[in-house]
């Protein structure tokens, strides 16, 4: 029996840095800069680095790290990287439930960090892009009382199948829905929600759902409380999270630290909240702590790994500040 198992992404994230990387204004571009590097030339780096990422894996290492009983179930293909996620999950005591693609590769990200921990990715979704309800046992997942599910690259109709599953055998869901899932069918998305224990998006992704306003709190968590009535989480970095139970409105800020690399701090989030909940039978407050102390350890590393916290870790509650919203 597991405590909860994780179904989403598996990435072998590349971290590549030189003193030749040089960001610019440029107002072609989306975000207003750009990274530049000559072009048709040989750049020497000045460091490499090699890492498990996606949602799948980082979720599951936090559970593991507190002491949860769990596995993931993710895609990867039949090649070294894939090899390298399996290894890792067996060193760390997660229960290997992967898929292996025959025609895929291992999904890839290479990844650019700026001075304050901002990042540009360049991303190969390869085999975790390549969901499919033929090869999803669902019977794999029966002997859980939680499941985390993170994207799984906008198949809703494979989410829709797990979901009915879960309700049917009793299984808690935790759903953090990626912007794929979220640019689909969204009476579909509708449905699927209001079925989900908890609830995680970031603030984008919350306006996306309801075509809010970005910054009326209120307005989102009344929104997408219609649409989930049960936990319901929204973040937004360094500017905090709102949090309702149903009951209850709450607005989190964590006191500000350096931030080196901020690849995996949803996750992080997630994760530990959803840790905090589990072994706190549902506390919410304490749920809030464990998140937000993980998602900020998490940041002051590099990768999206080695932050996390373990169950022996303390979490410094006076670093976070929690006010009901009226």
């Amino acid at each position: 029996m597991f405590d909860v198992i994780s179904i989403g992404s598996a990435f072998q994230d590349v971290y590549v840095f030189s003193k030749k990387f040089k960001v610019v204004r440029d107002s072609r571009t989306t975000t207003g800069t750009a990274q530049m590097f000559a072009f048709g030339t040989k750049i020497e780096l000045d460091d490499i680095l090699f890492e498990i990422g996606g949602g799948a894996t980082n979720t599951s290492y936090t559970f593991a790290r507190q002491g949860l009983r769990t596995a993931c179930i993710s895609r990867v293909g039949d090649d070294g990287s894939g090899k390298e996620v399996s290894k890792f999950l067996k060193k760390n005591r997660i229960t290997d439930k992967l898929i292996i693609d025959r025609q895929r590769r291992t999904a890839h990200s290479v990844v650019f960090l700026g001075k304050k921990g901002e990042r540009t990715l360049l991303v190969y979704r390869g085999a975790a892009h390549n969901f499919s309800s033929r090869d999803f046992n669902l019977n794999g997942i029966k002997n859980t009382k939680w499941l985390y599910i993170s994207s799984l690259a906008g198949n809703l109709s494979l989410l829709e199948k797990i979901m009915r599953y879960a309700n049917s055998h009793n299984i808690k869901v935790a759903l953090n829905p990626g912007k794929l899932e979220i640019r689909q069918n969204k009476k579909k998305l509708a449905k699927i929600i209001k079925t989900v224990k908890i609830l995680f998006v970031n603030r984008e992704e919350a306006v996306m759902i309801n075509k809010r306003a970005y910054g009326d709190d209120q307005g989102l968590l009344k929104d997408l409380t219609q649409l989930c009535p049960n936990v319901i989480a929204v973040t937004e970095g360094a500017g905090g999270s709102l949090v309702a139970d149903g009951q209850k409105h709450y607005h989190i800020k964590i006191k500000p630290v350096k931030s080196i690399d901020t690849t995996g701090a949803g996750d992080a989030f997630g994760s530990g909240f959803l840790a905090g909940y589990i072994k706190n039978h549902g506390n919410i407050q304490k749920a809030i702590a464990l998140a937000c102390a993980n998602s900020a350890s998490v940041v002051q590393k590099i990768g999206a790994k080695h932050g996390l916290l373990t169950k022996a870790s303390k979490v410094q509650k006076s670093r976070v500040t929690i006010q009901k919203i009226k």
